[in-house]
């Protein structure tokens, strides 16, 4: 799959911004300044291709409805995509007509690449190239994790191991405390612990449930007693607070009707009767105040005067009182102007006098000016003449400088010989050259001829099974059946996991009887439980002692061993009566035990079923143990050509990669070999093909070496060559002299018409001037300064002229306008100066303006004081007619009257609100009583009697209250046992057990994440080993090469060692044959590492699915020219596969790529602000 193009129609800053990809190239080499879109650009492709995340930042130019990307797509069968991505929730890829496709046509494409896959394999920067590195670092070189990065583009997988460790020991510990699971099953072992503790013994139920029963009977008997006594006690005290109250209701009643009857008044007719006396006498001070003040306030007004008609005239008054200033300065200026005047007269007298002393006068003035066009024209032929007398001497100097010049070099090229034909040598040393350090690079492979040797004899003798010669080992028959042995492996797995399962589980099952014993013994820890075993034994030992008896009672004969035995010494009779007893006994118990019998013999029917599949679990095992002996039978019969003793499956599949590495070491060391001589055969033809090219001119030995045959032609070459560049460098010279003499007559010719042409110029400019054509051009222009300094000063004559004209006429204006203003208001100031007159009638008219205003303050005054006087004769009538309204309420004709009355009113209200208050008291004491009710009880008793009655009521509870006490102390204890056991101490039995149910859901949800997260590590673990296994040699050889190219031949491979617990590793293998492991290697070069992972990792993707395009950006930040070089190349061979867009901002890199390979071979696209460049 490819790109064709990517139209930003509407992103980030981009409008319909198209960058086209050549098809006739595959490497795409795009170039952006700082801010010129090179991100913008790369983040359009994960657009186009995987729609717009929900959040984007590129819509502050356009609205997230209009962003729009389109390009197309091609893949390698020629069929093509061309779509348009919009920003969307669903229908966001669109045709050519607006349609909306399907988004797996575009998956299609992709090869249904997620975009996680697509960003990790194929788009890399500098960013992930350094993560890269440090990701093979921190793995230490393990191979399956090195390969399995680099593909994926996962680069910090180790860290993700170890997040998963970290997670699985924060979850369980073998031996651990504090790790989630661990807490959980000790917390659980607790629990169960607890439950067991609260089973409840049979023998101690009764006794407590009987002590439980008469304690509760006798707290309720003295209980209820109790409550009767603090029940009389209660009405007694209550009676004895009630008397006293009582007694002054009564005094109450008598006081009021002492009293009489009363008027009814206001509440507050104290307060009312005060307050509106105060404010009567208040308002009639107020009413004398305003009076006397509105007197004042209009006396004031009456004798303020306004000049009659002043205030008509303040607009004229105030625009002349702002213009007396520049009249003023009129005043002042008129003289100075007239002297100003007088001086620039005589200033253009004087200059006329100069250029024209006897018939200049100033009337002739205008004579003198001459126009602008014309004074422009003068003073350009004036500075042409100085110019064109300079350039005729000039060039005159440069002829006589350059044919000097042209004599000394044709001297030079007389000294030099023609040179001979020297291209059959050239095309030689090119031939040669072509090959490179051919003589180094024969060296370099017998070494590594050696090295690959020296390698593959270490790994002959590291291979396990093995002690003979790489060549015994290479045409050794081994059996290459990667299936079989999987297939032996397989077989292998499934009989040891069958037979680890069968010891499991024999196991298991001997566990579970051991549970069911203990669960037996728990039953039997309250009492012993019988079985139908021992009932059954028991009966038959009492029918024994039966048969005993009827044969003594039928007189017959007893075997006296087995009688004695039976009977033990002692009588028979007793023996079965106490056989017979005890038999009842089992039967009665077994009856009330039977929920504990059954449970009893449930359990021994499953001890009995664990024994019989422990019996078939052995002879399982026993089957299994037989299958193995076969199974490595087999598979030491599969090895037997090879006169191998093999090791398990597993390890045989290793030992085969190591076996197959050295042949593949083998093969690598026979192309050596034959490189080795293809390259000795080309020195040889070389040498003689230079020696033969060189014989014309110098004879070489046979013996001398390719590079010293080469230095010595590239001498000769040199030599030649410098000859005739030499004769060429004079040749071109010597023409270009030439050159110069012909165009130094034509420049001398062009300045001698140039300069006939001035003349003609001069003679028309200075026509109809005082000028001649002898007058020198410094005179021409003295002349022309003094004409315009004339004008200049006679103009600035008639401007001061008119000036003090317009100034004379502006103050006889102003005096007209004050003389008109005194007449209207009637006023003489005699012969005072105009400003002073007008200074004064604008003082005048303030005052005047101050007054106006005064007068309309003091009316507001007035006005203000009348309507305070209105208001007060108002409210002095309603405060009258208040206090007449109280005195007729309380039938006076006077204010001392209505005082008198007031009191007896007061006395009234007083007793009565005591009353009530007496009243209420009773009713909150009398425990729900109404208050004849209350009264009446009282009457029943007897105040002095009260307090005995108390004392003796209290002493009975005295006496009875540390009897309850203890009572209810001693049952507390006995309730507590009670209610804690009667359901198995059910309380803490049911928290106990909610507890643990708690407990076994956490420690399933704890488990299941366990589990996840160990699963994930597994087959993490195994997902990278079957792609190590599937993806090793191949890409391991192609990175190897990639890897020597990139570190410029520091390393010359990759190879696979094993570390200390035999896992495989990476080393890089230097020329010399040193090993290095990644720890040793240094930043660089494990990003150099990683890169070249990658890059096989994606021609192996390539060769076996769609091509993906490769995006680079920026990878090369870190790499210094030369890597850079070949970093590129390599890009350039894998652009022969897959498509490769690289991204940067540094110029030099473009500057590499021209030097490198020709523009046919890549495309140059520079990102612009307004366009762009393809080259």
């Amino acid at each position: 799959m490819r790109f064709n193009y990517l139209n930003l129609r509407a992103f980030g800053h981009f409008t319909d911004y198209e960058i086209t990809f050549d098809q006739s190239k595959k490497f795409h080499l795009i170039y952006g300044l700082n801010e010129a879109g090179k991100s913008t650009a790369l983040r359009s492709i994960n657009h186009f291709l995987y729609g717009f995340p929900q959040q984007t930042a590129d819509s502050f130019l356009h609205s997230n409805q209009k962003l729009r990307i389109e390009g197309e797509l091609q893949n390698k069968k020629g069929e093509t995509l061309q779509f348009t991505r919009r920003k969307g929730k669903k229908n966001t890829v669109i045709n050519a007509n607006g349609e909306a496709l399907n988004e797996g046509v575009v998956a299609n494409f992709l090869n249904g690449l997620s975009l996680q896959h697509f960003s990790n394999m194929f788009a890399l920067n500098h960013v992930s190239l350094r993560e890269g590195g440090a990701s093979l670092l921190q793995s230490g070189g393990n191979v399956g994790e090195s390969l399995f990065s680099a593909a994926s583009g996962i680069s910090m997988l180790r860290k993700v191991f170890e997040e998963l460790e970290k997670k699985l020991g924060d979850l369980y510990k073998k031996r651990g405390s504090t790790p989630e699971l661990n807490k959980l099953l000790k917390e659980e072992k607790e629990l169960k612990k607890e439950i067991s503790d609260c089973q409840l013994k049979v023998q101690a139920w009764k006794e407590l449930e009987r002590k439980y029963s008469e304690g509760k009977s006798k707290i309720e008997t003295l209980i209820n007693e109790i409550i009767s006594l603090r029940s009389e006690r209660e009405k007694l005290q209550r009676i004895k607070l009630t008397l006293p109250k009582i007694a002054k209701l009564k005094e109450l009643a008598n006081r009021l009707a002492e009293l009489g009857e009363v008027p009814a008044l206001p509440d507050n007719i104290v307060e009312l009767r005060k307050e509106t006396v105060q404010k009567l006498e208040s308002l009639k001070k107020q009413k004398q105040s305003a009076e006397e003040d509105y007197q004042l306030f209009e006396k004031e007004r009456n004798e303020i005067k306004i000049q009659e008609g002043l205030l008509e005239q303040s607009a004229l008054i105030d625009i002349l009182y702002r213009e007396v200033q520049s009249y003023q300065n009129n005043l002042k200026l008129v003289p100075q102007l007239e002297g100003e005047r007088k001086l620039l007269l005589e200033r253009v007298k004087g200059l006329m006098k100069e250029f024209d002393p006897v018939h200049a006068t100033v009337e002739q003035i205008d004579k003198y000016r001459l126009p602008v066009v014309k004074k422009e024209r003068i003073r350009e032929l004036c500075k042409q003449r100085p110019l064109l007398d300079q350039a005729i001497e000039q060039n005159e100097k440069e002829r006589q400088t350059t044919e000097d010049e042209l004599k000394v070099k044709r001297g030079e090229l007389n000294t030099i010989p023609v040179p001979p034909n020297i291209e059959e040598l050239e095309a030689v040393i090119d031939s040669v050259k072509r090959l490179g350090e051919i003589e180094e690079l024969f060296k370099t492979h017998i070494t590594a001829m050696s090295q690959k040797e020296k390698v593959m004899k270490e790994a002959v003798k590291e291979l396990p099974l093995w002690n003979r010669t790489y060549e015994e080992l290479i045409h050794l028959p081994v059996p290459i059946l990667t299936e079989t042995i999987k297939k032996f492996e397989r077989e292998h797995f499934e009989i040891v996991k069958n037979l680890e399962k069968t010891i499991e589980q024999i196991n298991s099952q001997i566990e579970a009887i051991e549970s069911i014993e203990e669960q037996i013994r728990t039953l039997e820890a309250l009492s012993e439980i019988p079985s139908e075993e021992t009932l059954l034994k028991i009966r038959t030992h009492r029918n024994q002692g039966w048969q005993f008896i009827r044969i003594k009672l039928q007189e017959g004969q007893l075997d006296a061993q087995q009688y004695g035995e039976f009977t033990n010494g002692e009588k028979l009779e007793n023996v079965y009566e106490n056989l017979v007893h005890h038999a009842d006994e089992l039967a009665d118990k077994m009856r009330s035990e039977a929920e504990k019998v059954g449970a009893k013999k449930k359990h021994v029917d499953d001890i009995k079923s664990c024994q019989k599949k422990i019996v078939e679990l052995e002879n399982k095992k026993s089957e299994l143990t037989q299958k193995l002996a076969q199974w490595e039978n087999a598979w030491a019969e599969l090895w037997k050509p090879t006169t191998i003793a093999p090791l398990s499956p597993e390890e045989m599949r290793e030992w085969l990669v190591k076996y197959e590495q050295i042949k593949a070491m083998y093969s690598d060391f026979e192309r050596s070999q034959i490189t080795a001589h293809e390259l000795e055969m080309k020195i040889t033809e070389h040498k003689e093909m230079l020696r033969l090219a060189l014989s014309p001119f110098i004879e070489v030995s046979e013996h001398t070496s390719l590079v010293q045959i080469l230095k010595t032609a590239e001498k000769e070459q040199k030599k030649m060559n410098d000859d005739v560049q030499k004769r060429t460098r004079l040749e071109d010279s010597i023409s270009g002299i030439n050159h110069r003499i012909n165009h130094i007559a034509l420049k001398n010719k062009d300045i001698y018409q140039k300069s006939e042409k001035w003349y003609e110029d001069w003679a028309e400019a200075i026509s109809g001037t005082n000028l001649t054509e002898s007058t020198s051009v410094d005179s021409a222009e003295k002349i022309i300064r003094l004409y315009e300094d004339c004008a200049e000063a006679y103009d600035e004559l008639t401007e001061i002229e008119k000036k003090h004209e317009s100034m004379l006429e502006q103050l006889s204006h102003y005096e007209q306008r004050v003389g008109q203003l005194l007449r209207a208001v009637a006023l003489d100031f005699g012969d005072q100066a105009i400003d002073i007159v007008v200074t004064q009638l604008n003082a005048n008219l303030q005052q005047a303006k101050q007054d106006e205003v005064k007068i309309i303050d003091l009316n507001k005054q007035l006005k203000k004081i009348d309507l305070i006087i209105k208001e007060a004769v108002r409210e002095i009538e309603t405060a009258e007619s208040v206090l007449e309204n109280l005195m007729n309420k309380a039938q006076v004709s006077t204010i001392s009257e209505l005082e008198k009355v007031e009191i007896t009113f007061l006395q009234k209200k007083e007793y009565e609100e005591k009353r009530r208050t007496i009243e209420e008291e009773l009713l909150d004491i009398g425990g729900g009583l109404s208050l004849q009710q209350l009264i009446e009880e009282a009457n029943q008793f007897q105040y002095d009697c009260i307090d005995i009655e108390l004392e003796e009521l209290n002493r009975k509870l005295v006496e009875i209250e540390p009897v309850r006490s203890e009572l209810e102390q001693a049952h507390g204890v006995v309730k507590k046992e009670f209610e804690e056991k009667i359901d198995g101490n059910n309380t803490a039995a049911v928290l106990a057990e909610q507890k643990k149910e708690s407990v076994l859901a956490k420690l399933a949800n704890s488990t299941e994440q366990y589990i996840q997260v160990k699963l994930a590590s597994i087959l993490l673990q195994k997902g990278i080993e079957h792609y190590r296994k599937q993806n090793q040699d191949p890409i391991l050889k192609r990175a190897g090469e990639l890897f020597a190219r990139l570190t410029l031949q520091s390393f010359s491979e990759l190879v696979v060692d094993y570390d200390e617990k035999d896992q495989p590793i990476l080393m890089g293998v230097r020329p010399n044959g040193d090993k290095v492991a990644i720890e040793g290697m240094s930043d660089g070069t494990t990003d150099q590492l990683y890169l070249s992972l990658r890059i096989a990792s994606i021609e192996k993707y390539g060769e076996e699915q769609e091509p993906i395009p490769f995006i680079v950006d920026d990878i090369l930040v870190h790499f210094d020219d030369v890597r850079s070089e070949e970093t590129l190349k390599i890009l350039l061979e894998l652009s022969q596969q897959t498509q490769i867009i690289f991204f940067t901002h540094h110029s030099r890199l473009v500057e590499i790529m021209k030097e490198l390979t020709s523009e046919s071979n890549y495309q140059l696209t520079e990102l612009t602000s307004k366009d762009i460049v393809i080259a």
